[in-house]
């Protein structure tokens, strides 16, 4: 017999690659007013210092990284290198970026407790606090919307910068870029999903979307509309169409469950339904 996951990735991926018409609104899971306060952080004194020290380190480090990377241009004499590399890594790295943003998004959708120490709050609440509150998001400050992708962000980017040889050789050179961008593009990911849930975004910032090049309302709306279990990328959006026709997230789904519920323990169950709008078993 099929899960409920299973059944409902089957249906919204048997069709075509071209993606499908867009819903008309986003929705939220079902919940009660006791899980919405049990999932707001917002003013959390833990929460400020966690968000503002790591993106402080965040962009100490990416600034540190960028430098060798220039340095190692300049060493080598290939500054005029820099016409392909910096747009390689850029494109390289904004696109890994919509992956790993899709990754990180359905883990946090779909495993762990946000009672996890550090890891719940941190990085598992504000994705449940998203699906029954899709506009809280927006009532978030910059360091709150942004803080938690600067954290998950440290580990690599302090890695690369204190043990890639950045400046050895072309190679290396490129690596440290991609590195830095992909992070970049990491770190912009909150802000571009916060946007396409206002309702009436700055011109430029529309323009942005209407282009594809950030994450749009339209596409967006697919994830926000029961089961949510779809269209998880949030930088661009560009791997969803992709990803959904490939079935991949359904076909992940069980092996990690079975490698990460004992580790970081059930997704949390809200009202009377799972976070997915599921039944409680």
């Amino acid at each position: 017999m099929r899960s409920p996951l299973e059944t409902s990735m089957s249906t919204l991926t048997s069709g075509p690659l071209d993606e499908p018409p867009a819903p008309s609104e986003m929705h939220a899971a079902p919940h009660t007013a006791g899980d919405a306060a049990r999932l707001d952080m917002s003013g959390s004194l833990y929460m400020r210092l966690v968000d503002a020290s790591s993106m402080l380190a965040f962009f100490v480090f990416e600034y540190l990284l960028a430098l060798e990377v220039w340095r190692g241009l300049v060493g080598l004499g290939a500054e005029a290198q820099a016409a392909w590399l910096v747009p390689l890594a850029f494109t390289a790295g904004y696109v890994t970026a919509d992956f790993a943003s899709g990754m990180f998004h359905f883990l946090a959708d779909n495993y762990g407790s946000t009672r996890k120490p550090f890891v719940g709050p941190v990085f598992i609440r504000p994705f449940r606090e998203h699906h029954i509150d899709p506009l809280a998001i927006t009532r978030h400050d910059f360091l709150e919307v942004n803080g938690a992708n600067c954290a998950i962000s440290l580990p690599i980017v302090i890695t690369t910068y204190l043990l890639l040889p950045v400046g050895a050789n072309l190679w290396t050179m490129f690596l440290g870029a991609y590195v830095g961008l992909f992070l970049f593009g990491i770190f912009l990911t909150n802000q571009f999903h916060s946007w396409a849930h206002v309702a009436d975004p700055p011109r430029l910032i529309r323009a942005l979307q209407r282009s594809g090049l950030i994450l749009g309302p339209e596409h967006h709306q697919r994830h926000h509309t029961p089961p949510f279990n779809t269209y998880y990328c949030i930088t661009s959006g560009w791997l969803n169409p992709l990803l959904a026709r490939t079935r991949f997230f359904e076909r992940i789904y069980e092996p990690l469950r079975r490698v990460l519920e004992p580790v970081f323990g059930a997704a949390d169950e809200v009202g009377d339904t799972d976070h997915k709008g599921h039944p409680r078993r």
